[in-house]
């Protein structure tokens, strides 16, 4: 079973086993609702756990597991990175996409096809699409002006200049 990534665990946050979640693009809500996750560590390693409690902090949420009762026990999960099953996950709002629908689509402008999207990196300010095709190019996602997952296919709008770089 292929898994997608919800977020990264950054650090634990008080003393009774809370965790910093980053990155997170459900609401708190809906990630409770998810229930079931798998935690996956640098080497690999993987952990089942179920969400026991959600809620907003700062950019990101912080989130209980089952099972994890104290900070100590939290500090086993710094920097595990949150999968789970994309069926579980909530169908998106209209107009909106999960970024892992992204990956493989084909991106056009106008009639010209740039490449395929191999990845979407997350940075602070706004998603970036990675497109690889004759050569790497990192379009920014408010450039982005029509999904089409059905057909595989993301259309933008670049800058001028832009294609020269």
């Amino acid at each position: 079973m292929s898994r997608v990534e919800l977020g990264r665990i950054v650090k634990p946050h008080g003393l009774r086993g809370e965790l910093v979640l980053a990155g997170v693009r459900l609401s708190p809500e809906e990630l409770l609702h998810v229930s079931q996750v798998v935690a996956r560590a640098k080497d690999g390693a993987v952990r089942p756990l179920t969400v026991q409690a959600t809620r907003p902090f700062m950019q990101g949420m912080l989130v209980r597991f089952e099972g994890i009762e104290d900070v100590d026990e939290a500090r086993t999960l710094h920097g595990h990175v949150l999968e789970v099953d994309p069926a579980r996950l909530p169908p998106p709002e209209d107009g909106t996409v999960y970024f892992f629908q992204l990956v493989g689509l084909a991106v056009f402008e106008g009639d010209l096809e740039l490449g395929k999207v191999s990845d979407v990196m997350q940075t602070g300010a706004a998603p970036i699409l990675v497109v690889r095709g004759e050569r790497e190019r990192m379009i920014p996602m408010s450039m982005v002006r029509e999904v089409d997952t059905a057909g595989g296919r993301v259309t933008v709008e670049l800058l001028a200049g832009m294609e020269d770089l």
